[in-house]
Formats: C-alpha cells, sequence, structure tokens
C-alpha cells in the first residue's frame, strides 16, 4: 500500500468511526477531522497542508449540496490529489482540474518561504507542466 492508498484508507477509517459513534452523520464535522488528517500527514509542511484542505474545504465542502454526504468520493480523490502532488506524486493528481492547479500554485507560492526548496522546485516543475503558472 502505498502513501496515497493509506491517506485514502484512513478517510473510510475516520468516516465508519463517525458513523459508528454518532447517531447523525455529520459530514461537515467528518470533513474537519479529515483536514486534521491532512495536515498531520503533512507535519514538515504545516502551513501549505493547512492552506490546501482549507482551499479544499471552502471550495468542495462548504459549498456542497448535499453536505450530509460530505466527502464524496469524488472530493476525496481531489483531496488524494493535493497530497500526491506534496508528495511529488504527478501520476496520482488526475482528479485535480485546471482550475485547481492555478489556485493550488498561487497557494504554494504564498506558502514558499516555508516549503524547503527541494519540495518546492519539485512542485513548480509539476506546476509548469501542469501550465498553472
Amino acid at each position: 500500500m502505498d502513501n496515497i492508498q493509506k491517506f485514502f484508507s484512513d478517510i473510510q477509517k475516520i468516516k465508519k468511526h463517525y458513523r459508528s459513534e454518532n447517531p447523525v452523520y455529520d459530514g461537515k464535522k467528518v470533513c474537519v477531522q479529515i483536514q486534521n488528517l491532512f495536515s498531520n500527514s503533512n507535519r514538515n509542511l504545516k502551513s501549505l497542508a493547512d492552506a490546501f484542505s482549507d482551499y479544499w474545504m471552502n471550495k468542495y465542502i462548504l459549498n456542497s449540496n448535499q453536505p450530509e454526504n460530505e466527502p464524496t468520493e469524488e472530493h476525496i480523490k481531489i483531496l488524494g490529489a493535493m497530497q500526491a502532488l506534496i508528495e511529488n506524486d504527478i501520476f496520482s493528481t488526475e482528479a485535480l482540474s485546471k482550475d485547481d492547479w492555478k489556485e493550488l500554485c498561487k497557494i504554494t507560492n504564498c506558502e514558499a518561504e516555508e516549503i524547503p526548496i527541494e519540495t518546492l522546485n519539485s512542485m513548480m516543475m509539476i506546476f509548469l507542466d501542469k501550465q498553472a503558472m
């Protein structure tokens, strides 16, 4: 199991655990727990991870027509693609839209001072390849 698969598995565990402990499912609360998972999975890039997960929450979860069903599989894949971007796994980023790429590039530029140079260079190469710059 690679890191992205483990990330997806951990998200499913969060959803399952929440359902077993609560009589009513609250998608927003589950998504906050998933945001925490994302941040904890990227402690070495905490400010970038927080900014990416905030973008995910604001764009996909808080604007959802069915918040009780969040996170949907599509939205989980988008966050997983952000995880893949951080891990320099370009082959697992297909869930990101052109707008996502542009916004994630802007976020990364804003957080650049906090990102190790090797990681920043790798991400910028991916953004360039995806024509997000």
